[in-house]
């Protein structure tokens, strides 16, 4: 996995690009018409054009937009979204079509069906089974958020999240009407799921297995808000990492989460073990540990956990608890490594959540792990920009095989034989 350039990036690369977009104006000086999408809910022009149009097609938009021009500023005229254009281009630019060309008119499909989501989607190798529907759906109120930005966050992360995802059995939480309506979790593949989508039985469980981007970006278009992934691979009975959750008992007590996020690390380092945090998107953080392919059983993995989790719980004991019974912690934070067992999930690192704010699983560094830490700060927007700027913070987890761990496991059981 890559840290910079890692996500996808739009059209950089010099090729054959084409997208349906909707005429916005007519440049009359230049005699070159506007177009746009929409993206992130607003109109977004992105050049224009005038290669390609015959004579008569020329002069009848000429007509069209005159006749329908809702501003006339100097020698631009403007129209409201409606006529639809399919272009051929070589690449873009400072977001700006290169060498657009007229290919034809697309009277079968409404102007708000021209989405950035759908202009990405168009021109990548995914399957042509996968269209966004219903793009201007709203998902989350605050940000405003609505299907189509889910859709290209998805498309950007993609390279990011897979890794994660892939060659584990899947189960999402499900919102068809945005995060303010009802929410489902889903384990078994829909009957009408298309023949692309690839599964793995089993429990009598049909679970979808999300190893591409076309079943990533169908499952998006599905409205699936959370990814939830166990903590093996399909085929393997053993965990790859360990993750161990901290949920304070409410995100006022979130400074609690750091501190013992801080004094895990603190412990790690001492063995030589490679640990990553990240903001759970919900109330806390989790402390992940790759494993690589370590020959460790579930069981053999609960020496180290719970270990840890009773040496600081003992350390702290009036700020950490292991007690399963809410009613029974008070205001302490639950250090959760119960969790981590066969037939388990845990939140995938860069899904988003489903609540308000449009919060995401986000992998940290242990640098940004301090008191001045925040969970509202990481969202589908912010996510990418941060990734764009430091790169991704998991970007070597694959590689790390911590054979340390292993050592220690054993002086564990020593012990407690």
């Amino acid at each position: 996995m890559k840290t910079r350039a890692s996500i996808h990036r739009h059209f950089s690369k010099q090729k054959n690009y084409q997208g349906v977009f909707f005429i916005t104006g007519f440049h009359k000086k230049s005699e070159r018409f506007s177009v746009g999408t929409l993206k992130n809910n607003a109109v977004a022009e992105l050049g224009s054009f005038s290669e390609g149009l015959k004579k008569e097609e020329k002069s009848a938009l000429e007509q069209i937009i005159n006749k329908k021009a809702v501003s006339r500023s100097g020698l631009k005229l403007q129209i409201a979204p409606g006529i639809c254009v399919e272009l051929a281009f070589t690449k873009m630019e400072k977001r700006l079509l290169t060498n657009p060309r007229f290919l034809r008119f697309r009277t079968d499909i409404d102007w708000t069906e021209c989405t950035w989501g759908n202009l990405l989607i168009g021109n990548d190798s995914v399957k042509q089974e996968v269209h966004i529907t219903h793009p201007d759906k709203p998902l989350w109120k605050e940000p405003p958020i609505v299907k189509d930005q889910y859709i290209s966050y998805l498309y950007e992360i993609a390279p990011l999240i897979l890794p994660f995802l892939q060659q584990r059995m899947l189960t999402v939480l499900r919102y068809p009407h945005g995060i303010h309506g009802e929410g489902f979790y889903q384990k078994n593949c829909p009957a009408y799921a298309p023949e692309f989508i690839k599964t793995y039985l089993a429990d009598d469980i049909h679970y979808i297995v999300c190893n591409d981007l076309s079943t990533l970006l169908w499952l998006g278009n599905q409205l699936a808000l959370e990814f939830h992934v166990p903590f093996h691979h399909i085929g393997n009975a053993n965990p790859y990492e360990i993750v161990f959750d901290l949920d304070p008992p409410s995100q006022a007590y979130f400074p609690l989460a750091v501190k013992a996020a801080l004094e895990m690390k603190q412990l790690f380092d001492k063995f030589s073990i490679q640990s990553y945090p990240k903001i759970s998107g919900n109330k806390g953080l989790q402390i992940h540990v790759p494993m690589a392919d370590a020959p460790l059983t579930f069981e053999e993995a609960r020496h180290f956990t719970s270990f840890i989790a009773a040496y600081i719980v003992e350390k702290h004991p009036h700020e950490f608890t292991v007690e399963r019974m809410k009613k029974k912690r008070g205001n302490r934070l639950y250090i959760d490594y119960v969790q981590h067992w066969r037939g388990k999930t845990i939140i995938c690192p860069y899904s988003t959540r489903g609540r308000e704010g449009a919060p995401v699983a986000a992998p940290l560094s242990w640098e940004e792990v301090t008191a001045a830490l925040r969970p509202d700060q990481y969202n589908i927007f912010t996510v990418l920009e941060r990734i764009n700027k430091i790169g991704c913070p998991f970007h070597d987890y694959f590689e790390q095989k911590n054979e340390h761990l292993l050592e220690m496991i054993k002086k564990i059981k020593a012990v407690k034989a």
